[in-house]
């Protein structure tokens, strides 16, 4: 630790092999005090006992309505993995933590709590919602059929920063505004919050985000460089195992 800490985003494609190579070489090299990453404790928890929430676990977290669209969601962001052809057992996440694990180091659990998010996910795409944004993912404006192909054109291996993935993010703000704030806009304002504190206690952090969250974190922490009032953030702390490989996404 030092009088003044500091954080390096690592961005990453979470199923990419490239990108868990990187972030594999990211740790080692800068031997942190904490590595941070993209998940809370009841995920973590999960993925140390190398299991996948099931729809009854989400349902007792939060109500079966908002456990149901979550699962929606999830099968929806395994699917997109698959037409990738990514390796969907082995992740960033699972990289860092069993990285961590081997340098003996700690981990930071920086995202929302999952049954805050899904609450907010129900609460703003409910099923009057879903038609709303089917209708608006089929029938884009002429003008955006261009656009909508773009986001899906740069090699996963090449993605290194927010920016590439810009177009694919402002795509899903024009077609579900409402899922974008829930998943992204807010995330992003507390894992920035949640970094900016362990900076303030001195630790010098590697954390590893999905890249689609990059452009956020980074422009909150520099909006909050030399805020001191959130020195009262709390942030879980981990050690990790290093014994799993699998890990819940979102």
């Amino acid at each position: 630790m030092s009088a003044n800490g500091s954080i390096t985003l690592v961005p990453s494609v979470h199923y990419s092999a490239s990108h868990c190579r990187r972030v594999r070489r990211a740790i080692r090299e800068a031997d942190p005090d904490l590595v941070a990453v993209e998940l809370d404790v009841r995920r973590f928890e999960y993925f140390d006992r190398d299991v996948d929430p099931s729809f009854a676990d989400l349902a007792r977290a939060v109500t079966p309505i908002p456990a149901a669209i979550y699962t929606a969601v999830r099968a929806i962001q395994r699917t997109i993995g698959r037409l990738y052809g990514l390796d969907l057992e082995t992740t960033d996440m699972a990289v860092a933590i069993d990285t961590a694990a081997k340098l003996d180091t700690d981990v930071a659990l920086v995202d929302d709590p999952i049954e805050k998010t899904i609450s907010g996910i129900a609460s703003r795409v409910g099923p009057a919602t879903i038609p709303r944004v089917l209708i608006r993912a089929a029938r884009p404006d002429p003008g955006r059929r261009a656009d909508s192909v773009a986001p899906l054109s740069p090699p996963l291996a090449e993605i290194e920063h927010g920016d590439d993935v810009q177009p694919a993010i402002d795509l899903l703000r024009r077609v579900v505004p409402e899922l974008a704030e829930v998943v992204i806009d807010r995330r992003d304002r507390a894992m920035a919050e949640r970094l900016h504190a362990l900076r303030l206690e001195g630790y010098d952090v590697v954390a590893v985000v999905g890249v689609g969250h990059h452009n956020g974190i980074r422009r909150t922490l520099a909006s909050l460089e030399g805020d001191e009032g959130l020195r009262s953030v709390t942030v879980p702390i981990r050690s990790p195992t290093g014994s799993s490989r699998r890990i819940p996404i979102d």
